[in-house]
């Protein structure tokens, strides 16, 4: 599920799928943390791949990234 959007969501974002499979491991390792810490109310693996990997992705087709390294930290809890 989470591998699927995440090939459709990266293809409609012309952004390169390699990385799928440490983004699945990623949003597999927040929702099982997610657990035992309070990360996120967000723990569908389609709402994970959506709302934390593709939104961020997204930032991609306003701002011009070539040759650098971004990280997304967002914003804290609450």
């Amino acid at each position: 599920m989470m591998e699927q959007r995440l090939q459709s969501g990266l293809a409609a974002l012309n952004l390169p799928v390699e990385g799928i499979p440490a983004l699945v491991r990623y949003g597999d390792l927040l929702i099982e943390t997610n657990k035992v810490m309070n990360l996120t109310a967000i723990t569908e693996p389609e709402a994970v791949a959506q709302l934390h990997l593709l939104d961020s992705a997204a930032l991609t087709r306003f701002v011009d990234l070539s040759g650098k390294t971004v990280v997304d930290v967002g914003t804290g809890a609450g």
